[in-house]
């Protein structure tokens, strides 16, 4: 059981409706609604019945959902006391691979962001069955030092430093496309045609964001000029985050590719922001290390995938992948 399918029954028990939990969480109601029979088949009960349009707890999401709260939190806890430390665990040391399924190693917004977002598009191409196994963008950078160990590994991070990789001899680098922070939130804070956010403002905004190294790093350097100074919440926790900005509580952080796949949500409304930080997605490995011909042939379909669900979004030139 992942973390990730106790924080959507959390969502979906608290709104009441796959929709709304959806929207909140910023996935499809599609996968949403595959997460949560996962869960039950997990747990061997259902969590949820139907009532009229909306879904009503049973006794065992009753039971569930305090439980559920409390591993929540003591996660966060837990995340919060190791930050200051490096994990031991390296990508090599990953167990073996399930026979003809292929192996990425990936960092946190390959996982938690573009595969769910590109689920029914992924599910339609037959490349749904993938084991994504993710590892701190450091885990990489010090595998990829060691050789790469036969790895394929999908990163997203700040342009300088994917140029500095591409550089790197031993190592190719597949660049995807390039996005660009945006702002997120409700119409209390962005209203239509209000145009672009200076950095200024939003460091006096309340903030909610996604404790993630990588993105750790791309917002300080961003706001290094004008720092946050209203951090509400700043944790490994989305339905936390989700929760503050539909209620108006804050804005969050999100970026245009992301934007380009959501659903329409009309809670929830995006606006630029004046000298956002870029940055690349891309895949690479180690060419005397013997990369996984399996993994190789998988990210080949997924870029031609990709390239033709987000032609509109390649289109402008901005986002497409540095050359």
């Amino acid at each position: 059981m992942r973390f990730e399918a106790l924080e959507y029954f959390v969502a979906v028990a608290e709104n009441g409706s796959l929709t709304a939990a959806s929207r909140g969480l910023f996935v499809s109601q599609q996968g949403l609604s595959k997460a949560m029979a996962a869960l039950e088949r997990d747990l061997g009960c259902r969590l949820f019945e139907r009532e009229g349009a909306r879904l009503r707890l049973t006794g065992a999401g009753h039971a569930l959902l305090p439980h559920a709260r409390r591993c929540l939190a003591e996660r966060d806890e837990l995340l919060g006391a190791l930050t200051p430390f490096t994990r031991a665990s390296a990508p090599g040391r990953v167990a073996a691979e399930r026979a003809g399924c292929p192996t990425l190693h990936a960092c946190a917004f390959v996982t938690d962001s573009l595969f769910s977002l590109l689920d029914r598009d992924l599910a339609a191409a037959g490349l749904d069955d993938v084991t994504i196994i993710e590892h701190s963008y450091a885990e990489i950078k010090d595998a990829l030092e060691r050789g790469g160990e036969g790895a394929v590994y999908a990163l997203c991070l700040p342009i300088a430093e994917a140029e500095e990789l591409r550089r790197l001899p031993g190592l190719t680098f597949r660049p995807l496309f390039v996005t660009e922070m945006m702002l997120a939130a409700s119409s209390q804070f962005i209203r239509p045609g209000k145009g672009a956010f200076p950095l200024a403002r939003v460091a006096e905004l309340p903030v909610a964001y996604y404790n993630d190294a990588v993105l750790n790093d791309i917002i300080r350097d961003m706001f290094r000029e004008h720092p946050l100074r209203n951090v509400v919440t700043h944790a490994s926790n989305p339905t936390r985050i989700a929760n503050s900005v539909s209620a108006g509580k804050a804005v969050t952080f999100s970026d245009s590719l992301s934007v380009f796949l959501a659903e329409p949500n009309r809670a929830i409304a995006h606006a630029p922001i004046e000298g956002a930080a870029r940055f690349c997605m891309g895949f690479v490995y180690a060419n005397d290390a013997s990369p996984d011909a399996t993994a190789l042939d998988y990210v080949t379909r997924f870029e031609e995938c990709f390239r033709a669900r987000c032609a509109a979004y390649l289109a402008d030139p901005a986002h497409r992948p540095i050359s």
